[in-house]
């Protein structure tokens, strides 16, 4: 498995959530559940990271001795890899159903 930090990618996918320009027609959608969504994901990538961070912590705490449970340490490390590859699969739906809506023809 490649080594992947959140850390590194966070500034990647908080770029994702950035319209890329007005759009050419009006959409069926209100803007306020655009804006929702876009919180949404916001919101799920800070959820993420901070997973990523106490897992982080956690393992610190434990090479430094502050900690001798290393259960909690290893559902802490399982709880953000969990999330972190849920986010990347999200990831991939949305590039995915953009891709498939670039391909179509006006």
């Amino acid at each position: 498995m490649a080594d992947f930090n959140i850390h590194n990618s966070m500034p990647l996918l908080l770029d994702m959530t950035k319209p890329t320009g007005k759009p050419e027609a009006t959409s069926a959608q209100p803007s306020g559940e655009q804006t929702q969504f876009s919180e949404f994901l916001k919101s799920s990538l800070k959820e993420v990271n901070t997973a990523q961070k106490d897992a982080d912590r956690a393992i610190e705490e434990l090479i430094a001795g502050e900690s001798k449970d290393i259960h909690t340490t290893m559902i802490k490390m399982q709880q953000a890899d969990v999330s972190l590859k849920m986010m990347m699969q999200v990831r991939n739906k949305i590039m995915d159903a953009y891709q498939e809506v670039m391909r179509t023809q006006v």
